[in-house]
């Protein structure tokens, strides 16, 4: 009897592994929509830096001191910023705005979309590293990539 409960507690474990695996991997951003964003960066975009030691709190630099460049595109609300790193061509952060405009996250991505690193900050707090197997941080940056993909579309139709 011990067996079967054994056996059942593994495969539950398993199916649970595999549906936060499919999480992370699926995105509400396409390739084609990750690639206009990067063209609208080549094209459009702003350059900003974030002051130290953002680079080293989301592991893009191991300098406390480093600035961070960025060159970025915001949604036309002004909430989701997607930029890509001056440090590494090939880190992207989305940067989303918090609906208090005291607070924003920051997630670190590639071109593949998956979420490498999170940071949550809070106006006169210190930045808080997120666990980016956390149920509320993948909510939160699928939300990030909708709101992208979303703006994109409404760009394409007008």
């Amino acid at each position: 009897m011990l067996r079967k409960w054994q056996i059942a507690g593994a495969l539950l474990g398993l199916l649970l592994t595999a549906s936060i695996a499919s999480a992370q991997e699926a995105s509400p951003l396409s390739a084609a929509d990750f690639k206009k964003l990067v063209g609208y960066i080549d094209t459009i975009g702003v350059k900003q830096s974030f002051a130290p030691p953002m680079a080293r709190n989301l592991g893009l630099s191991k300098d406390k001191k480093q600035d961070l460049p960025v060159v970025s595109v915001a949604t036309n609300d002004h909430k989701v910023y997607f930029c890509r790193s001056g440090l590494d061509a090939n880190d992207y952060l989305i940067w989303v705005i918090g609906a208090d405009k005291k607070s924003s996250s920051i997630f670190v991505t590639h071109q593949d979309l998956k979420l490498a690193r999170a940071l949550y900050m809070r106006a006169d707090a210190i930045p808080q590293l997120q666990n980016v197997d956390d149920d509320e941080v993948l909510t939160e940056y699928k939300r990030a990539l909708a709101a992208l993909s979303q703006d994109l579309r409404k760009t394409e139709s007008r």
